[in-house]
């Protein structure tokens, strides 16, 4: 079935959101990994009937794959910030997977420093936490052996190469640039988040640092570690739990088109 896709409310290039919720109890904005789009969010909504689902857009890809993307974070954070000025109304939540973590988090910061309403929650997956920078640094690598360090994150198997690779060699200066805006991301201490900070790790993402990889320190509130089966893109095969999840966590619940869970 094909999904529709529409401006969100925000009604901005931005944002895209997916499907039909007639009355949400919160709004989860979503926030992509390098390299990744709104559309890794495209079916979450079918996993739930109390969240309404938004994710973020950035430029370089999809309907945006003319704009030059975002090489570094305070430029980003500037331009994201009014356009999700108007979600603070209502009742809201940040999702955020890998360079999306980074993001969120530096998002969340300018709204504390701004006073402005602030979410339910922070949900982070496949990052570790800001005060720490990358284990392994690859935005300056030629693309063959970029294309090599991706492929080893993803887990790929030698028969799934060539469709990856034709896709990703089309993204590439795309998820290079979104990979030396994470990787050049400098961390500035400042005050806790007076907001809790939800963690989703991969039982094998080689990406993590243990346990809460360090989010804990980030929030005055309260931390909680979740772990699914998988690797650094877990949500991919484990959406409905990692959807389940959310709704848990913000004490709603609902159920999508195919049932109960």
């Amino acid at each position: 079935m094909e999904v529709e896709v529409r401006p969100t409310r925000l009604g901005s290039r931005w944002f895209r959101s997916f499907g039909e919720v007639t009355d949400p109890v919160c709004e989860v904005v979503c926030f992509p990994h390098a390299g990744g789009s709104a559309a890794m969010f495209q079916t979450w909504h079918r996993a739930t009937s109390a969240l309404r689902i938004t994710a973020v857009q950035l430029p370089g890809r999809e309907v945006r794959l003319g704009e030059r993307p975002f090489l570094e974070m305070t430029a980003l954070v500037d331009a994201l910030v009014p356009a999700l000025r108007p979600l603070t109304g209502r009742p809201y939540a940040f999702y955020g997977h890998s360079m999306g973590a980074l993001v969120a988090f530096e998002v969340l910061r300018r709204f504390t420093a701004l006073e402005l309403p602030l979410p339910r929650a922070l949900f982070v997956s496949g990052r570790d936490a800001p005060q720490y920078g990358d284990q392994e640094e690859v935005h300056h690598l030629p693309d063959a052996e970029l294309l090599a360090r991706l492929r080893a994150w993803e887990g790929m198997e030698p028969q799934d190469l060539s469709t990856y690779e034709e896709l990703v060699t089309l993204m590439l200066p795309t998820i290079r640039a979104d990979l030396t805006l994470a990787e050049t991301y400098r961390y500035a201490p400042g005050p806790a988040l007076p907001v809790p900070v939800r963690v989703l790790r991969g039982a094998r993402d080689p990406l993590m640092r243990p346990r809460d990889a360090g989010w804990a320190v980030q929030t005055s509130a309260e931390c909680s570690v979740r772990e699914f089966e998988g690797g650094h893109y877990f949500v991919q095969d484990q959406e409905r739990s990692v959807v389940a999840h959310i709704e848990a966590a913000l004490g709603v619940s609902g159920t999508g088109e195919a049932g109960t869970r």
